[in-house]
């Protein structure tokens, strides 16, 4: 099987579910349920697989990273697809028969009890004796025409993850405030044609050793290998990129709200350094457990340290009752 193949065929969720694993009936009980299956997720799963406990992993096939055609600053995958990524983390699950992955879409999580019951979009219910939330985030673009077709690729956010890529090519920082000197100054040392497009007035309190625009910003556009941006007034520049501080992100914190987890401001659900939440038997792990720094690594070494801290959990238990 080629590399082609092999993801269209492991990488795709477009499959019955469950993808594979044991098909449990919806009564059996889970050792953990996950919720989320991008890194942190796939990689919580595999602890626990190794472990033989009987998992399950939702997975609705929607990872923030889905727009960008490469993903880096990831140790032995620097520069790999998302996709590819995933559908290696979902290949490297198979030989363990306690992990099921289902295509299902989680609505509502609750404790029942000395268990968690959860029911998905499809009406099905599962019961588990723990939960590992890995619901990740949601980047909300500003209301640019052309912003989100470009999202990913000429338009970025991180410096860590596409800034090599765009070294020495013309770039915009679009933010303001402390979000425009900070990205500047990363950006900075990568590419030496900077400026500041702070979308409205600037709010910006130190003088800029770059230029700062403070045009309304109308459209993005691809344009001939370059990215034409064009303002309220009509006149327009062109770069190679823009690094876009969102607009917020958006943590998908419902099933961590609807469990009674205590969450950080901003939206991100509070853990200790064991990816425990504030709800006994929950943890949360990837980019929904952190307010900030989202790197595909940083969110899989947080789901392994959830599930090797909720192993420990369910093998006290278990041994308590020898």
């Amino acid at each position: 099987m080629n590399r082609k193949t092999f993801i269209r065929a492991a990488g795709t969720l477009m499959l019955p579910i469950p993808l594979f694993g044991k098909i449990h009936k919806e009564t059996a009980m889970f050792d953990t349920a996950i919720i989320g299956g991008a890194s942190a997720g796939l990689a919580a799963a595999l602890t626990l697989g190794r472990s033989a406990r009987k998992t399950v992993v939702f997975d609705t096939g929607a990872p923030r990273n889905r727009p960008a055609a490469h993903a880096h600053n990831f140790f032995t995958r620097d520069g790999a697809p998302p996709s590819e990524i995933l559908a290696i983390g979902r290949e490297q699950l198979k030989p363990y028969p306690s992990v099921q992955l289902m295509q299902e879409e989680v609505i509502s999580a609750e404790k029942n009890g000395a268990h968690f019951q959860l029911k998905t979009a499809s009406g099905k219910q599962f019961s588990a004796r723990s939960i590992i939330l890995a619901t990740g985030v949601k980047d909300i673009l500003p209301d640019i025409e052309g912003v989100a077709a470009l999202w990913g690729n000429r338009v970025i956010h991180c410096p860590y993850c596409h800034g090599w890529e765009m070294k020495d090519q013309p770039v915009a920082i679009i933010a303001n405030g402390e979000d425009a000197a900070h990205l500047a100054a990363l950006v900075r040392n990568l590419n030496r044609d900077v400026v500041i497009l702070t979308n409205g007035k600037s709010t910006i309190e130190e003088k800029m050793p770059v230029p700062v625009i403070e045009k309304t910003i109308q459209k993005m556009e691809e344009d001939n290998d370059r990215m034409k941006i064009t303002f309220s007034d009509g006149s327009s520049i062109y770069k190679g990129a823009a690094y876009l501080k969102v607009a917020r992100v958006d943590f998908r914190n419902a099933l961590a709200q609807q469990l009674g987890c205590e969450l950080q401001e901003g939206g991100a659900v509070k853990v200790d350094n064991m990816f425990k939440t504030t709800v006994p038997g929950v943890f949360a792990a990837g980019d929904l457990s952190q307010p900030g720094l989202h790197q595909v690594s940083i969110a899989a070494a947080g789901g392994h340290t959830a599930a090797a801290v909720c192993n420990r959990m369910l093998s006290m238990e278990d041994f308590a009752k020898l």
